[in-house]
């Protein structure tokens, strides 16, 4: 009996390099793409395999900036907590911030995406029906709707910016709009306000750009490195981790297990 050797040779279609250049998806990295594109354009290219049109590359310019910066978040906290543990360490604090980008926190964009694009996609009939649907399922299994929801803005000013600029620079807008239809009939069947939030644009405007879902979340991840950065060096020219351990120390009541 023969059996066929598996190849033990390694296959990517990311990037390579030789003695004199550095390729990354096809393109020549130092004649290409130095100073010609910007992080935007290469997260696409690493994700999609292609450059984004001037459209795409402005919106996710944008949703990048529109999630990168919220005040003294949890992971904001965190990474300044660690490094005041660990001092000597601006990656692991930076680090520890993203580590807790899931599906409460910035990460949700990707579950709206996947909503859209997979969830959605299970069901037949027009836009209004899909969105009933969607809305019927997750509140026939007590899910919480991604992209519904916001402790600090009823109105969230980030989303209708993020549409705005969608439809202004001509991208198309299906998922955005079944997106204000699963908005409409959960606020209908909940009977209770519910913000359409940050999240829920990007969700909806990267899958009608092409995003494949499960990439949605490196958005998130891309703008919250950013703002961690800046909450880390800030940390180091104004420490405000011990005051934040202070206000815990305070805050917390303690019961003996065993009275």
């Amino acid at each position: 009996m023969s059996t066929t050797k598996k190849s033990s040779r390694v296959k990517t279609e990311m990037a390579t390099l030789d003695v004199d250049s550095i390729t990354v998806r096809g393109h020549n990295l130092v004649d290409e793409l130095i100073g010609k594109i910007d992080i935007a354009d290469l997260f696409f290219l690493e994700v999609s395999g292609k450059l984004p049109r001037p459209a795409e590359s402005r919106l996710i310019n944008a949703m990048v900036v529109a999630i990168a910066e919220h005040g003294m978040m949890p992971s904001v906290i965190a990474a300044r907590l660690t490094f005041l543990g660990a001092p000597e360490s601006l990656q692991g604090a930076v680090a520890s911030g993203l580590l807790g980008a899931g599906d409460t926190f910035v990460g949700p964009s990707s579950n709206v995406a996947k909503m859209l694009q997979i969830e959605a996609a299970a069901f037949d009939g027009s836009m209004a029906e899909k969105a009933k649907s969607i809305v019927e399922l997750y509140t026939s299994t007590k899910r919480r709707i991604p992209g519904l929801g916001q402790p600090h803005h009823p109105v969230d000013p980030r989303t209708q910016k993020l549409f705005d600029m969608q439809r202004e620079l001509g991208v198309p807008t299906l998922n955005t709009e079944l997106m204000l239809e699963i908005h409409r009939f959960a606020v209908q069947k909940l009977q209770r306000p519910l913000t359409l939030n940050a999240v829920a644009a990007i969700g909806a405007i990267s899958s009608d750009i092409g995003l494949d879902w499960r990439a949605v979340r490196g958005i998130g991840l891309i703008a919250r490195t950013v703002g961690l950065i800046g909450h880390v060096l800030e940390e180091i020219r104004m420490p405000q981790a011990n005051a934040i351990w202070d206000l815990v120390q305070q805050a917390t009541d303690y019961s003996d297990p065993h009275p």
